[in-house]
């Protein structure tokens, strides 16, 4: 073997290399964050565990869900409102236009009764001439 066709030294001796040791400080880092974890979570439990002492807490959901439903009543309530307002609107220019394009209807026939159009009686008239 050459010197070029060899793999390189390092590649070969990967296997046997030893492990690195994980640096303390991250060690002590995810401890610290462990811990931290754990604490905030063992108090959450004791507060919702004293909670039912302080406030009763079936007034409490029961409160909640009335509050709740009376919300979505205002809010259906007031959909159906803003749907009438809108009906009212479309009905409003849809009677504009109907009313609109029966005027210029209106003007159009009284404009071909009482101004005929000539245009068509002079060609004639003009092709009778030549």
């Amino acid at each position: 073997m050459t010197r070029l066709s060899r793999p390189p030294q390092g590649a070969q001796h990967d296997v046997f290399r030893r492990e690195r040791r994980l640096p303390v400080g991250m060690v002590i880092r995810h401890l610290i964050v462990v811990l931290l974890l754990l604490s905030s979570g063992i108090g959450i439990v004791v507060l919702l565990q004293r909670l039912p002492e302080q406030v009763d807490l079936m007034v409490l959901v029961s409160q909640a869900i009335s509050d709740l439903i009376s919300g979505i009543q205002l809010l259906l309530n007031s959909m159906l409102g803003l749907g009438g307002i809108v009906l009212v609107s479309t009905l409003v220019m849809l009677a504009g236009v109907l009313m609109l394009s029966g005027l210029w209807r209106l003007l159009k026939l009284l404009k071909m009764l009482f101004f005929p159009p000539r245009s068509q009686g002079r060609r004639r008239r003009g092709a009778r001439d030549r």
